[in-house]
Parts: structure tokens; C-alpha cells; sequence
């Protein structure tokens, strides 16, 4: 495929090459849903079932029976169950031990603090059909559990009812069995909303496609959210000493995930550019995914400059959820970028290891979020109190301080709030 490289020697052809178009929003369709739920409630939850996912739910089929959890367990191999419970045990040990604690100071008198608690009720989407993946499952529960959330529900689309086994499997692995078999922005009204059969939950998580985005950002401010999720990325750095075939790999890696995946490839070096590019088009259509990759492929970004300045400021440009650097000093490169989701060092950690048993989480912010968004952790489902606690003694030193800035701002009531305690 005919692609241009793009050769960046300023900062303005950076921001005028990786300009982006996000007109994907599909606001008018979402609205309707979301009101028609939270006017109907199941009834419209029942509707959309039958229209997009083609089964017919209701009060009786539209949670997970005991016995479909049963049947999952039986229809996975132990191989399998040991690959799931060991990428478990590893993304579970990174997100305890990233864990916000609560903390106190204490000075003459006065305690200071923050108290950390979790969210009451979380609901979680899990992609399903033929888009589910245990990881995500995994990656999305995990979180959420480790914050010691009280109630956790997960609400996942269905192919004709039947919801995928991996993610059953996975579910009750992470000890939550409320599991409901809608998907699109109807499960995100639900959660957000309420209906008879759905409770309401504080915080909503977990990727999918645009009409859940679209969803998860109408809702927002009457229930929290994670991120609003657009589709994958990578961006890879590469120097001269990098392996051709790894880093075509890696490209293919996220072009296979669907069509407006988006892969950037910034060599530092014209020749591997030129090689990387020839062999990422090839590998795209050749891969048993190639009705995929070849569409996504045909959206790949390549890039060349010699100047190691430029190729961060392009990469902070991007933004990329993924990013790989294959170069010799990837730690000094580093700290010359800010924004990205995730950050694979070296030439032996593909990003696709850090979708699976690395232990970081892979919901990341995209389409330019990570400038301001982290990944997807226990903080989401979790909130800070600020807590504070004056003696007697420490308040009448300190109080008349604050009586005066409030004389400032002309609050008389909060001046007097203070000095009716001077008495």
C-alpha cells in the first residue's frame, strides 16, 4: 500500500500531520435510547435486546442463571484455566499494590487528612460476542474488587443469548456473579439509572464500542466513569538497532483489533522506516485477520526524523494508548515524553505481554486522553473525604486568621461561625 512517509523537522507539521478527526459521536441515537430507559426501565431494555442482539430477554432470562455459570466452567479447558488464573494473580498483585491509602498528619493540635473509601455500588461492561475477551474481563473486575467495592454487577451484550464462557468463567473466578446479559448504551442507561431489575450504581467501567462511549459520556455527573474509550492504538519508536520483524509484529499486533485501529511508527532512522512500513503491509494481509488489519493498516502513520526532540514531541502529540520504545536508551527517551496510557521499554516487551500477564492495567485513555487521563485502577472506584480536626487551643490560635480573611471576602456569617467560638 502506498503510504507517504512523513518527514517532521518542525513542530508545526507534527501538529498539522497528526490532526485528528473525533466527529464520531452518535449523540442523537444514545439520547433517545438512554431517555426511553430511564422512562421504561426494563421494558425498553427488553426492546433493545430484541432489536440489536437479537434475543429475546426478559424478568426471567435476562440475568446469568447458576447453571450458565456451570456450563462455562465445563466448556473451558484446565489449560485455559491456568493461563486466566495466572494472569489473575499478576494483575492482581500490581493493582494492590497501587492502592490509594488513607493518611493523617498531626501539629500542634490540629489533624489533618484524607480518608480514602470505596464506591458502594460499581456496574462494569464487558464487551461480549465476538469481541469478548477474559482479559478485559479481568482487567475491568479486578480494579473494582481490589477497592473493596460493596456491590458489583457486570452487564455484557450477548450473540443470541449466550454469553461468552470466557467472561462467565472469568466473573466468577473474581467472585461476582450478577451478571446481565444486555449490552450497547441501554446497559449504560441501566447502570446509570436504574431499572426494575438493574440497580443503580455509582460508577460506571469497562470499554466498548462508540454508542457505549457516546453512552458512558452522556451520563456522566449522575454517575462516574472511568475514561471514554475510542478504539486501540500504538505508537512505536524505533532506532537503527531495532528488529525489523518485531516491530511489524508489534504494528499488526493492534491493527487486528478492528478497522479504525490506529498505528504510528516514528523511526529515528529513514531506512527502517521504509523496512517496517514494507513488511507491516505485507503481515496485514496475510494475517488470518486481514478483512481487519488491511482497513486499519490503510490508517497507519509513519514517521521519520533524525531529531530525537521532534520524535517526542510527536509522540505527546499522538498521545498513544500503547506506546513501545525499541531504541537503545528508552529510558532517557522517556523522560523527555509525558503523555501516554502505557509505556513498553525495549526491544522484548510488546505491548501485546502487557495485554495479558504483565499486571498493569490495558483499559487505557485514548484518542488523545492520556494527556489528562490515567489507566483504568482501583482509584476510579474509589473516593477522598478531607478530614480535619482543630483542638480547642489550636483553634483559638489560629482562628482569628480565618475570621479575617472571611471580613475580606465579605461572608459575615462565616466571620461570626468563627468568633462566636472566641466567647
Amino acid at each position: 500500500m502506498d503510504i507517504e512517509v512523513l518527514e517532521i523537522d518542525d513542530l508545526e507539521k507534527i501538529e498539522k500531520a497528526l490532526k485528528r478527526d473525533k466527529s464520531q459521536d452518535k449523540d442523537e441515537i444514545v439520547r433517545n435510547i438512554i431517555n426511553d430507559v430511564r422512562l421504561n426501565g426494563d421494558e425498553a431494555l427488553f426492546g433493545y435486546t430484541l432489536k440489536f442482539d437479537n434475543f429475546n430477554i426478559g424478568e426471567a432470562n435476562m440475568k446469568v442463571s447458576k447453571e450458565e455459570f456451570e456450563e462455562a466452567d465445563r466448556s473451558i479447558t484446565e489449560k485455559e484455566k491456568k493461563v486466566i488464573s495466572y494472569s489473575k494473580e499478576r494483575i492482581e498483585h500490581f493493582h494492590r499494590a497501587s492502592v490509594d491509602k488513607s493518611f493523617f498528619t498531626e501539629e500542634n493540635g490540629i489533624i489533618l487528612g484524607t480518608r480514602v473509601t470505596p464506591v458502594k455500588r460499581a456496574g462494569l461492561y464487558i464487551p461480549g460476542g465476538k469481541a469478548a475477551y477474559p482479559s478485559t474481563a479481568l482487567m475491568t473486575i479486578i480494579p473494582a474488587v481490589v477497592a473493596g467495592v460493596d456491590e458489583i454487577i457486570i452487564t455484557t451484550p450477548t450473540v443470541e443469548g449466550k454469553v461468552n464462557p470466557y467472561v462467565l468463567y472469568t466473573a466468577k473466578l473474581c467472585g461476582v456473579d450478577s451478571v446481565y446479559k444486555i449490552g450497547g448504551a441501554q446497559a449504560i442507561a441501566a447502570m446509570a439509572y436504574g431499572t426494575q431489575s438493574i440497580k443503580r450504581v455509582n460508577v460506571i467501567a469497562g470499554p466498548g464500542n462508540i454508542y457505549v462511549a457516546t453512552a458512558k459520556k452522556y451520563v456522566y455527573g449522575d454517575v462516574g466513569i472511568d475514561s471514554v474509550a475510542g478504539p486501540s492504538e500504538i505508537a512505536i519508536v524505533a532506532d537503527e538497532f531495532a528488529d525489523v520483524k518485531f516491530l511489524a509484529h508489534d504494528l499488526l499486533s493492534q491493527a487486528e483489533h478492528d478497522e479504525m485501529a490506529m498505528c504510528y511508527f516514528i523511526g529515528l532512522n529513514r531506512k527502517i522506516v521504509d523496512e517496517v512500513k514494507k513488511l507491516f503491509f505485507e503481515l496485514a494481509s496475510s494475517t488470518p485477520r486481514a478483512s481487519i488489519a488491511k482497513k486499519s493498516a490503510a490508517n497507519a502513520v509513519f514517521i521519520y526524523t533524525k531529531n530525537r526532540e521532534l520524535a517526542a514531541l510527536s509522540v505527546d502529540e499522538i498521545a498513544p494508548e500503547h506506546l513501545e520504545l525499541q531504541i537503545s536508551d528508552p529510558y532517557m527517551f522517556m523522560n523527555k515524553i509525558r503523555n501516554a496510557g502505557a509505556i513498553f521499554m525495549g526491544h522484548y516487551t510488546p505491548e501485546a505481554i502487557g495485554d495479558y500477564i504483565a499486571g498493569p492495567n490495558h483499559t487505557l485513555p485514548t484518542s488523545q486522553t492520556a494527556k489528562f487521563l490515567s489507566p483504568l485502577s482501583p482509584d476510579v472506584f474509589m473516593k477522598k473525604s478531607n478530614i480535619m480536626h482543630y483542638s480547642k487551643d489550636a483553634f483559638m490560635e489560629n482562628a482569628q486568621k480565618a475570621a479575617d480573611f472571611a471580613e475580606m471576602e465579605g461572608l459575615f456569617a462565616h466571620r461570626s461561625s468563627i468568633e462566636v467560638r472566641f466567647d
